[in-house]
């Protein structure tokens, strides 16, 4: 069962960190190089503010263009809107069907662009955590720990609608370890699943909510697979991967592919040791 991983996960994370490592030593640089060509009577004067220009994330799959963040912290909400217009843009690409015929690839052309990253990793990181204060209970380490994984699942790699939240060949995600849902919570919301509102998300593990402590299927819409107690998620993960096998190889005909998409997870250590 090939499709139940991306071996290639692990090296466009790393590929995310080198970006962001070029770009602080990439100014780090030019910081320095200024300093050195403008000695003054009295010594070397310190470079002056950079200028950043608009930066824009493209995809071949269509990534559409995010506006620069500013070097200083803007509103929580506006670090909200830019993070959702730029995992939701990820989407909107994605609204009809397309046939995969080549690896996605990413090209982030400015350090800005580096910057619109980190920005929309921290949103989704602190959507997490304000949730999970407000509500005084729930697990803030994994949104944390994971949320550039979610990212660039989301953003990157997946393929999926927010307006047909049941196409049937979209990517499927899977969140194995389910007490970490605040991670996908805030992922669907992002990205622009009307199911999971910013009234839904500060309702977070109350009684009644679309926002339960573990996710379910049949309570949140984006949410594929109900995923309680540990190891029910990688199981459900596998058949998902199974089926999806299946119905390629009895309905894919030569020039016409109809079922080719791909099912992510999520799993920690517990998840392995339980019996399911």
């Amino acid at each position: 069962l090939p499709k139940i991983s991306c071996p290639e996960i692990a090296t466009k994370l790393a590929a995310m960190a080198n970006r962001q490592r070029k770009a602080v030593a990439a100014a780090a640089a030019g910081a320095a190089a200024t300093a050195v060509l403008a000695p003054t009577a009295t010594g070397f004067v310190a470079p002056p503010a950079v200028q950043r220009a608009p930066a824009t994330a493209s995809t071949a799959a269509g990534l559409a263009s995010s506006p620069a963040v500013a070097t200083s912290s803007a509103a929580c909400g506006a670090a909200v809107g830019i993070a959702g217009a730029a995992v939701a843009a990820g989407s909107f690409a994605r609204s009809k069907p397309a046939k995969r015929v080549q690896k996605k690839t990413v090209r982030l052309a400015t350090a800005t662009a580096t910057d619109t990253e980190t920005e929309c990793i921290n949103a989704i990181r602190f959507l997490a955590v304000d949730a999970i204060n407000k509500s005084q209970s729930g697990h803030p380490g994994a949104p944390m720990g994971q949320a550039p994984i979610g990212y660039l699942l989301m953003a990157e790699e997946m393929q999926y609608n927010p307006e047909d939240t049941k196409w049937v060949n979209r990517d499927r995600f899977v969140l194995s370890s389910g007490h970490g849902c605040m991670l996908q919570y805030s992922l669907l919301h992002l990205a622009g699943y009307k199911s999971v509102s910013m009234d839904d998300i500060k309702q977070f593990r109350q009684w009644g909510s679309k926002t339960p402590g573990h996710p379910e299927n049949f309570e949140t819409d984006g949410i594929e697979v109900t995923t309680g107690p540990l190891g029910m998620g990688i199981s459900n993960a596998v058949g998902l991967a199974a089926s999806e096998a299946h119905l390629a190889a009895v309905y894919n005909k030569p020039g016409m592919t109809l079922i080719d998409h791909y099912t992510y997870t999520i799993a920690g250590d517990g998840c392995m040791q339980e019996g399911i």
